[in-house]
């Protein structure tokens, strides 16, 4: 018997609903449960959740981990916290919006857009965010391989030119 049954029936609940698409399911202490899921069943798991309570959005956060870029999604009810991992290949990295089901998902994701390059699929055309809209489109801050100094010498370049 495990000494978290509320979290183990969550997690057991979500792998019985979308099986295979679901892996890495953790119940590492109280209150938290973590997962990876496909980026197809992203919006589904993340509309499975609010309907089952999980209705607050906390956070998403973007990571890089070389060969793949990422997102998690922290989904709460305000007790116990669930943490969607997602991932795609950075080559040609996209991921589905949730703005349907977590309209304050909107701000994250033109975020992971700005400062990751993920393609967020479904996402509205807007401003920028958080970067200038004069920043380069090309240009990926939170990116592994980004370098200051790649940047200050395109713009210097820019600047060059523009004389």
């Amino acid at each position: 018997m495990s000494d978290f049954p509320r979290e183990e029936k969550i997690k057991a609940d979500i792998e019985a609903k979308f099986g295979g698409a679901v892996s890495n399911a953790l119940v590492q202490r109280k209150n938290r449960v973590w997962l990876d899921v496909t980026t197809e069943k992203l919006p589904d798991l993340m509309a499975w959740l609010k309907a089952n309570s999980f209705d607050h959005l906390a956070t998403v956060t973007g990571f890089d981990e070389g060969e793949n870029l990422g997102a998690y999604y922290h989904a709460t009810d305000t007790k116990l916290i669930v943490t969607v991992k997602v991932k795609t290949p950075r080559a040609n990295p996209s991921i589905p919006s949730i703005l349907k089901t977590f309209p304050g998902a909107l701000s994250y994701e033109r975020e992971l857009e700005d400062m990751l390059g993920i393609k967020i699929d479904g996402l509205p055309p807007g401003r920028r965010y958080p970067l200038a809209e004069d920043f380069p489109t090309d240009q990926y801050p939170l990116r592994k391989d980004w370098k200051t100094e790649d940047y200050l010498a395109q713009q210097a370049a820019l600047n060059t030119e523009a004389k």
